[in-house]
């Protein structure tokens, strides 16, 4: 009987997998390509989303900058959610360097919330001025930073590779497509205090 040879394979081809059932001669499927997995995206578009009402939500605390930590906790969590979703490896330490150097594309955006925050602590005015801005920039921020990482872990890259100043255009665009969720996010939130309270 003569053998023969296995089919070479190319370094970076997505792995295959082969259907138990099938007889001998099973028929190899290649494996989904995740970098264009639409489910997958859809998915990550739904994590970031319900961590940028919890953003948003989270703004309301009337601690000054314990909104702040907060805020961070929550989009450091999206970052290893994302990261898990994707099977990327995740660190948090270099995950918190990472949000904040992409809060730092957003123009002076970590000394604004921090100002946000802090005005809580001037009664009346400074709670409203708070109130008008913290939850647009909490939940926008967080939406862009996810837009990041979900478009860099669909190009393939990981934790380890993300270059924040790559992503300054893209992540500047998705703040500002996140300010619209995150304003949709605060009505939402509103109208269910309303709701309570009546």
């Amino acid at each position: 009987m003569v053998e023969k040879p296995a089919p070479s394979v190319a370094p970076d081809a997505p792995a295959a997998t082969v259907d138990a059932a099938a007889p001998a001669a099973a028929v190899v499927t290649p494996a989904p390509d995740v970098s264009h997995d639409v489910a997958l995206t859809l998915l990550a578009s739904n994590e970031i989303k319900s961590y940028v009402v919890a953003a948003v939500v989270l703004s309301a605390v009337p601690l000054p900058l314990v909104d702040i930590a907060g805020i961070a906790a929550i989009q450091l969590r999206m970052i290893q959610k994302l990261s898990q979703l994707y099977g990327k490896p995740f660190s948090s330490s270099l995950g918190s360097s990472l949000q904040g150097a992409l809060l730092g594309t957003f123009g002076g955006l970590g000394g604004g919330l921090a100002i946000g925050s802090l005005v809580k602590v001037v009664p009346g005015i400074g709670w409203a001025l708070s109130a008008a801005t913290m939850p647009i920039a909490a939940g926008a921020s967080t939406y862009a930073i996810g837009k990041v990482f979900v478009r860099h872990y669909e190009e393939g890259g990981s934790l380890f590779d993300l270059d924040a100043g790559k992503f300054k255009a893209f992540a500047r665009e998705q703040y500002e497509k996140g300010k619209e969720l995150a304003r949709s996010a605060k009505r939402e939130a509103k109208d269910a205090k309303d709701a309570a309270a009546a």
